[in-house]
């Protein structure tokens, strides 16, 4: 397989190969009206910052850094940005045998970003070697395949109105991570009470809002590491997170290391 891959948008590139290309993508921000996009290939979108809307028929998912977004070749769907704040993600994008061998189980279009995965997601930003970034790609992948063959949480019929309800939410916190919320002005953003706001989300996502906005401080957190310099209070502090025992704590919680150990990877690797 030696045809030209058709990149679906302006991409840094990082990993190229007949079945496997991985970009890095960037979006000034803005808000815009919304626009329809078609996969070619097999997809795997990863937000490193920012956010984003995708509907697909009558199904609209916020997306955000504790999200993959998934597409499969001839997959129809709305984009929407609705803040001005910019983007970056990564794009990944399979075909062949590779392809086939990870094709989703799920018709899920959005995939939640376990711990391990989003280490290998920053591992392969990291990596200095065409060898370790291709590698790491391949893990990435087969991670996120084995997350989606695990047996999914029993089913429960959720109405409209409680995801709409539950996507707000998701909206407000994607947007707002950094500062200090409380249920309450959560709930207020939103026009409905503490009480509902929170039951409902933990219907729907399956998480309590705390634990959600706690994996979206982490997730950024990763991708500030390598600006540090050293100093890990600043990077907790920008977060939203107490102090840098909060955030070491919680760091180590998610990824099973102290966030210096990353940092100071990255201080050795330049």
């Amino acid at each position: 397989m030696n045809q030209e891959w058709e990149l679906p948008c302006p991409l840094r590139l990082l990993v190229t190969t007949p079945e496997l290309l991985v970009g890095e993508w960037t979006c000034a921000g803005g808000q815009r009206a919304p626009w329809r996009e078609q996969a070619r290939y097999h997809e795997l979108d990863l937000l490193q910052t920012g956010l984003h809307l995708r509907t697909h028929g009558r199904l609209r998912s916020v997306v955000d850094s504790t999200l993959a977004a998934l597409n499969t070749p001839g997959n129809e769907y709305w984009m929407e940005a609705p803040t001005e704040r910019p983007q970056r993600g990564t794009l990944v994008l399979l075909r062949g045998i590779t392809a086939e061998q990870w094709a989703p189980r799920s018709t899920a279009h959005t995939r939640r970003v376990s711990a391990n995965a989003a280490h290998l997601h920053i591992q392969m930003l990291r990596a200095e070697a065409p060898l370790a970034r291709e590698e790491a790609a391949l893990a990435l992948v087969h991670q996120l395949h084995a997350e989606d063959c695990a047996p999914p949480r029993c089913p429960r019929a959720i109405s409209p109105a409680w995801r709409r309800l539950a996507e707000e939410l998701q909206h407000v916190m994607a947007t707002c991570f950094t500062k200090r919320l409380t249920v309450s002005a959560l709930a207020a953003s939103t026009r409905t009470s503490p009480f509902h706001a929170s039951r409902v989300f933990r219907a729907v996502t399956g998480e309590t809002m705390h634990a959600h906005i706690t994996r979206l401080r982490l997730r950024a957190a990763l991708f500030e590491l390598e600006h540090a310099a050293g100093n890990l209070t600043d990077v907790a502090l920008a977060m939203g997170f107490s102090s840098h025992s909060h955030f070491t704590q919680a760091f180590r919680r998610e990824f099973g290391c102290p966030p210096s150990v990353l940092a100071t990877r990255r201080a050795n690797a330049s």
